[in-house]
């Protein structure tokens, strides 16, 4: 009688455990469902419209670790309408829209590939670096990298956003 009501209570805890954890693992995917139609719409809105890709630009320019959809979402209310940063999820501060246009005053007109090049190292300074790795020296090395990569992410190629 007593191993019954042991096995009755160690059942029913095991059956009340896995209903908490299915409950805990289907609201999780539900989460994750939308924050992946989330950033589907984003990127939808940054392909088809030019203006949002501008913006998403501008973004990278003032937080180049920003991702749209994650950090803020970029919204256009109706065609034809400006699109605009509806949400913004981000520690940093949100940008005013003066450091918005400054942003896209300082992208208009300009490729990323001169954005890119203006900011890059001199190829000198890379080759040197380059040299002192070979010697066994990556420190310099590694920093021009890292330069490199930020600089990639604050200007990334068009449809990249």
């Amino acid at each position: 009688m007593v191993v019954d009501k042991v096995l009755l209570l160690t059942l029913t805890f095991f059956v009340v455990l896995i209903t908490a954890f299915l409950f805990f693992v289907r609201q999780n995917s539900r989460a994750t469902q939308e924050k992946i139609r989330q950033l589907s719409q984003q990127h939808t809105l940054i392909h088809a419209d030019d203006h949002a890709r501008k913006l998403c630009i501008a973004m990278h320019q003032l937080y180049p670790k920003m991702h749209a959809g994650v950090d803020y979402l970029i919204k256009r209310d109706a065609p034809g309408e400006m699109p605009y940063i509806a949400e913004w999820n981000a520690e940093e501060p949100r940008p005013t829209q003066e450091q918005l246009d400054a942003a896209f005053t300082r992208v208009a007109g300009r490729s990323y590939v001169d954005l890119r090049r203006a900011e890059y190292p001199a190829v000198g300074d890379q080759l040197d670096a380059a040299y002192k790795a070979r010697r066994g020296d990556p420190a310099e090395q590694h920093a021009q990298d890292t330069l490199i990569t930020e600089i990639k992410m604050k200007y990334p190629k068009p449809g990249t956003c």
